[in-house]
């Protein structure tokens, strides 16, 4: 089915609460329309327009909570999350405009974002869904200088970067990512996801910056695999939720960065360039235009992202933006690339497989009781579904209170005497005995096509499960070789894939 890109806008609230304010105006928390200044001169923007409107999925004020966030954007996306569908939220906006706070968010519980109050979410909604048996798999990993680390790995914590693991990424042969190096951590509780995720956060490249004094200067993707049953139907599904907090966007100009933080800030620039041209992509090939290359492998993150950006995923956007003048451009830059993602669709499907052992014994057990249906329709010859003892009285035809019944009061009361309800009809005259027998006659042939139609229904479901029965001995060298339930076979595939961007030698 189709799922459109939901956009939704948060505003931070301004330090400088004067004439520094941004000015807008909110229409029914979906539209922003924001005031130009005439006294700013920013090249950007036409000075000849008033205002510019934008339109979202929903736009949170200066005063809006993370509760409200959370609600409003996170919830449904974890509910379809949890019944099997690819899902992804990213926060998009420039640096200082509160990505971070948003998806992780600050020091106290109450101030928690994003990614924390999902995994207290999903362990108390899978507590309810008492049909279903769930685990529950994290990883954490972030894109810096356009590699990729695994923030989860102890070693980390102890070693320089220069020394740590890069993440490997494999392709095959229908063109799906694969990972190499990245840790999967089983979570079997809230606690072990929040300390998962404390752990990744303390790790994470962060800098002091003159736009942020805590500036994230990596992309990280923190990811929760889940593995579920239906109890019930012996239906398995694995799903992938990214939570992704995007490095912030700066001019180098306005930023005054130098040494390391000048080429991180250009890794970062670069790679949301990069992103931007994927979306300007998929929007020109959804409205009809021969565009049939997307250039994901431009950068890794976007790599990272196909499926999110182009695929099989429900996306959420989470654009954050300034509510000062000195950030109008940045602002406007947000906005209109947050314009661009919300025309995009993705087609998502539910990720089942079967266990096909366990289908087939509960088709082998239905055949059997279907055989014995089939048997017991062969003996009787005809169906009658009511077992009424007969009536005592006596009902006479065809006629009732001395009046002649018409041919349809003959029929009912044919049908009572054929069922063994009345025990005998009076027939006075060949006309009478005439009206009896066309009804017996109509009412066989009724009976008749019922009972072909069930022995048709039963034969063609006998043959249906002889098929499935019949694929499933074949696959048997498939059942020998199937998935365990571990992720880093499930979904982290550690075959010999071909490298992205490289050519297998030939042998020598």
């Amino acid at each position: 089915m189709k799922s459109q890109f939901e956009v939704y806008l948060r505003l931070k609230p301004s330090n400088n609460q004067s004439q520094n304010s941004m000015q807008y105006q909110l229409y029914h928390n979906k539209r922003l329309q924001v005031l130009l200044p005439r006294n700013v001169k920013l090249g950007m923007i036409n000075n000849n327009r008033d205002n510019l409107e934008f339109n979202f999925t929903h736009v949170f004020d200066q005063k809006s909570s993370q509760d409200q966030v959370f609600s409003k954007v996170t919830v449904p996306v974890i509910n379809s999350f949890l019944d099997g569908y690819n899902a992804t939220i990213f926060a998009y906006g420039q640096t200082g405009s509160g990505k971070t706070y948003t998806m992780s968010g600050a020091e106290t519980w109450q101030l928690r974002g994003v990614i924390p109050r999902t995994l207290s979410y999903i362990f108390d909604e899978i507590d309810k869904r008492t049909k279903f048996q769930y685990k529950i798999y994290i990883s954490f990993m972030e894109i810096y200088n356009e590699n990729a680390y695994d923030l989860l790995e102890k070693r980390h914590l102890e070693i320089p970067l220069e020394q740590w693991n890069k993440i490997a990424l494999y392709e095959d042969d229908q063109d799906n990512i694969h990972l190499r190096d990245l840790s999967i951590h089983s979570c079997n509780n809230e606690q072990e996801g929040i300390d998962l995720l404390m752990m990744g956060n303390f790790i994470r490249q962060v800098s002091s910056t003159p736009m942020n004094q805590s500036s994230s200067r990596s992309h990280c993707i923190f990811t929760v695999t889940l593995e579920g049953c239906d109890t019930t139907t012996e239906t398995y599904f694995v799903s992938k939720l990214h939570l992704v907090d995007l490095a912030g966007s700066e001019r180098i100009s306005k930023s005054q960065v130098e040494g390391n933080l000048l080429n991180e800030a250009k890794y970062i620039n670069l790679s949301l360039t990069y992103l931007e041209q994927v979306i300007i992509a998929l929007n020109e090939r959804m409205k009809g235009a021969n565009r049939q290359h997307i250039p994901y492998r431009n950068s890794l993150m976007t790599t990272l992202l196909k499926d999110s950006l182009g695929g099989n995923c429900k996306t959420v956007m989470i654009a954050t933006i300034s509510s000062e003048n000195d950030n109008l451009e940045e602002t406007f830059s947000t906005l209109r690339f947050s314009q661009r993602v919300g025309q995009l669709e993705n087609e998502i499907r539910r990720n089942e497989k079967v266990d096909l052992e366990a289908v087939v014994k509960r088709l082998e057990q239905e055949k059997l009781v279907l055989i014995r249906e089939l048997e017991q329709y062969q003996r009787s010859g005809t169906v009658n579904s009511n077992n009424k003892k007969p009536q005592t009285q006596q009902q006479i035809l065809p006629q009732q209170n001395g009046m002649p019944l018409n041919k349809k009061q003959i029929q009912e009361k044919v049908e009572l005497y054929l069922n063994e309800q009345v025990t005998q009809l009076d027939v006075q005259s060949y006309d009478d005995a005439q009206m009896c027998f066309e009804a017996m006659k109509d009412l066989y042939n009724i009976r008749m096509k019922e009972y072909v139609t069930e022995l048709t229904f039963i034969s063609e479901k006998l043959q249906k499960y002889d098929e499935i029965l019949t694929r499933k001995k074949e696959q048997s060298s498939f059942l020998e070789q199937k998935e365990n339930s571990s992720p880093e076979n499930e979904i982290y595939k550690r075959n010999e894939f071909q490298q992205i961007n490289s050519k297998q030698k030939p042998n020598q």
